[in-house]
């Protein structure tokens, strides 16, 4: 009976170690376990709202540097506008001074202009004087020449109304001290056929048998040609204007004449004379 208490004694004495031993085991355990769930807060919901802000200052950061490039960018064209605005300042200033020496010396040439202007209508005033001094002296010696003149470029022009033969044209015109017209160029004449409609007049332009050709009253040179004249042929006669150009006829018919005279040519003392 003692052998069964103690059998049952060591029986319940294991059973009573194991059940401490799970006691203590759970003891164990149940402070970890309430240490584990001391912490409600899962882990993602604090990674969550951290990645947000994150993003949110990569956000700023990158709007940040946005804004400070392109002010960089503003600042830059910015100044290069305002290089160019004083550039461009610059050389409207030059351009201003340019257009200002330029003015002055448009005000020099143009006084320059003025007094070679006013040298040729002086002289031409001389001109229509002593022109108008030649023929009142010759008529106030009885020879009365009836006609109309005007000066152009640098010659004097006598148109001759009298219907005359081509040597007394040509006398009548050395009585006035003046020369039976002579056409230097193709702007002379083209000038002349202008001035003459309807009329015909003879000129200093005669065929010279002994020489076979035709030449002018003073045998002086001309740069009109006269090879491109057709109307003139090698059969002798004078020469006469009209508005359609040069013809020829026979030296015995009668016709008004053209004198003429150079401005230089004009003489200083014809005037000087009458007026003693």
């Amino acid at each position: 009976m003692s052998d069964e208490e103690i059998t049952y004694t060591t029986v319940k004495f294991h059973k009573s170690s194991d059940l401490q031993n799970r006691e203590r085991a759970d003891e164990t355990q149940g402070p970890r376990e309430a240490g584990h769930r001391e912490c409600p807060v899962p882990w993602h919901l604090i990674a969550i709202p951290l990645g947000v802000l994150c993003s949110i200052l990569l956000v700023t950061v990158a709007v940040l540097v946005t804004h400070i490039f392109q002010y960089s960018q503003e600042k830059h064209e910015l100044q290069k506008t305002l290089n160019n605005t004083h550039q461009e300042n610059s050389a409207m200033q030059n351009d201003r001074y340019l257009m200002e020496e330029m003015l002055k010396n448009k005000s020099i040439d143009y006084d320059a202009l003025k007094h070679c202007l006013d040298t040729p209508n002086r002289t031409l005033n001389r001109c229509y004087q002593e022109a108008k001094c030649v023929l009142d002296s010759k008529q106030h010696r009885g020879k009365q020449v009836e006609g109309h003149w005007f000066c152009y470029g640098i010659k004097c022009y006598y148109f001759i109304m009298d219907n005359k033969r081509w040597n007394g044209c040509e006398q009548t015109c050395r009585d006035c001290s003046l020369s039976l017209l002579k056409i230097d160029d193709d702007d002379e004449l083209k000038f002349l056929q202008l001035q003459i409609k309807p009329n015909t007049y003879w000129i200093g332009l005669s065929y010279n048998p002994s020489k076979r050709k035709w030449q002018w009253s003073d045998d002086g040179p001309s740069k009109l040609n006269l090879m491109t004249v057709k109307s003139l042929k090698e059969i002798g006669g004078c020469a006469y204007l009209r508005f359609t150009g040069i013809h020829h006829d026979d030296c015995g018919r009668t016709h008004p004449c053209i004198c003429e005279k150079r401005m230089d040519k004009f003489p200083h003392s014809v005037c000087s004379k009458k007026e003693k």
